[in-house]
């Protein structure tokens, strides 16, 4: 009997392995649930397979593996440490965060533990909380970047105490891996821009950037392929061939894209003040769609459907992943960084989805991306020259894009919006479908969590602050200007 069960679950373990790698995600999650509802006894492998399924965002099924891995693990608090990790990866922070509170403080250590406490308050909208925590994390560990560059987006660091204490921890910061060195230095950076040291602000920041830059060198020839294979093959009128007709209804994601720091944060907090809008965040689902679409130009389009793939599955795979993200209610703002490289696939696979793009002034929005530490990274952020390049292809997409979309794309230029809030806010209502309410007039009045650099701005009421904020610096981007005005290459 225990030789039958040990092969039967061999061949499901070999069955599920030929299926993630042909990525067949249908049959791959029919194995996985058969494993689990059979109490499979895989041990620590669980772990593994909740770590595939959240790269492929079958969050259900993730968080039933790092169950059946803490099971396994007869609860230890170091496995029930990794279901902590997996609720902040899918964005349940307040689960995250009470299940962390209820753990050891020394798991996975002191630090750690403080730290991630006090990122998840942070996000939740509990600053005073968070920075209590972090202040906790660096008692244990003085000098440490992740920590500083966490306490930096709690407001200004201007007070004598705070700032003073990161400069008296100096010394060891520098002692450091270059990763966290260069937290330490965008943190930096933030003190002196609070203190009104533009010198030495820029001279911190533009450490940071280098020491990044070394680590992930920028490709603008692959930046440039990628946008012109995002540009391809969508002439002709493609996106109206390739749709099935009928369609069942592909309404309930909002798409907010643009630069980095150009306002999509804010947009989002307008539009998720909104009753039936409940969430939104940087998905990251559409290139699940791209994927399967075998690739984001319009011809690698053409070929899916030519083969017999449909943009009702393709529309399909990404509702499912909406759904496993966020339940099945209400609308959802997704404001995937490089949403503009998708759009096609966007485009053709929810057709109903409204579409926004965000303008802020070229000389603000690079300032700000180029002080701002990206959790993700964005290797074009590091240098000056590298940011102009990027934001040429930027325009040039907009423009396409405005061109095979039309009216369905709905630009808004940041300085209008901040200067004429009402106005823009009952736009963008109109553009996106939703009848009028009073809420998203005050978007800062709205608590939700916000995993962005502009968590504490949206949280207050909307304002020009963010316009003219490169002026100061100016002298350090004439690279920038340079190039993207065209007087060098």
């Amino acid at each position: 009997m225990v030789d039958t069960r040990n092969a039967a679950l061999a061949a499901m373990l070999a069955q599920l392995k030929a299926a993630l790698g042909r990525r067949d995600r249908a049959e791959a999650n029919r194995l996985v649930a058969g494993l689990l509802d059979g109490n499979a006894p895989l041990g620590p492998q669980w772990h593994g397979i909740a770590q595939l399924l959240q790269v492929s965002g079958e969050w259900t099924l993730a968080l039933r593996a790092i169950d059946a891995f803490i099971a396994a693990a007869a609860d230890k608090p170091a496995a029930r440490y990794s279901k902590v990790v997996l609720l902040t990866q899918a964005h349940r922070l307040q689960e995250a965060h009470d299940l962390l509170s209820r753990l050891p403080a020394d798991v996975p250590d002191r630090c750690g533990h403080a730290y991630v406490l006090g990122n998840t308050a942070m996000t939740l909208g509990r600053v005073d909380e968070a920075r209590t925590h972090l202040l906790e994390a660096l008692r244990h560990r003085p000098g440490w970047g992740p920590a500083w560059l966490s306490l930096a987006t709690a407001g200004t660091l201007a007070g004598a105490g705070i700032g003073d204490q990161m400069l008296a921890e100096a010394e060891v910061a520098e002692r450091q891996g270059p990763a966290d060195l260069a937290r330490y230095c965008y943190a930096l950076g933030k003190l002196h821009a609070d203190r009104g040291d533009t010198a030495a602000a820029y001279a911190a920041f533009a450490r940071g950037a280098a020491l990044l830059k070394a680590q992930m060198p920028y490709s603008h020839a692959a930046d440039a392929a990628n946008a012109a294979e995002a540009m391809t093959g969508y002439g002709d009128g493609l996106l109206d061939r390739v749709r099935q007709v009928p369609r069942p209804d592909t309404g309930r994601p909002i798409f907010v894209t643009g630069l980095p720091r150009s306002g999509t944060t804010l947009v989002e907090q307008i539009l998720t003040s909104h009753s039936a809008v409940l969430d939104g965040g940087e998905l990251n689902l559409i290139q699940h769609a791209a994927v399967a679409a075998g690739g984001i130009s319009g011809t690698a389009l053409a070929r899916h459907v030519a083969q017999g793939g449909t943009t009702e599955a393709l529309g399909a795979l990404y509702l499912h992943l909406l759904d496993e993200r966020f339940g099945t209610e209400g609308r959802i703002v997704d404001k995937t960084i490089d949403a503009s490289r998708f759009m096609g696939i966007i485009a053709a696979a929810l057709p109903d989805a409204p579409l926004v793009w965000m303008r802020r002034d070229p000389l603000d929005s690079a300032w700000s991306c180029f002080r701002t530490f990206f959790i993700h990274g964005v290797a074009w952020s590091f240098d000056f020259a590298d940011i102009a390049r990027h934001f040429l292809l930027e325009d040039r997409l907009m423009a396409y894009w405005q061109g095979v979309l039309g009216e369905r794309l709905l630009v808004v230029p940041f300085d209008a919006l901040v200067s004429d809030p009402a106005a823009w806010t009952a736009r963008l209502l109109a553009h996106c479908g939703l009848p009028h309410e009073d809420a998203p007039f005050v978007p800062h009045l709205t608590q939700r969590r916000v995993a962005t650099a502009s968590a504490l701005q949206v949280r207050r009421p909307i304002n020009r602050d963010g316009i003219g904020v490169a002026a100061p610096y100016r002298t350090h981007m004439q690279r920038f200007v340079e190039i993207y005005e065209g007087r060098s290459g």
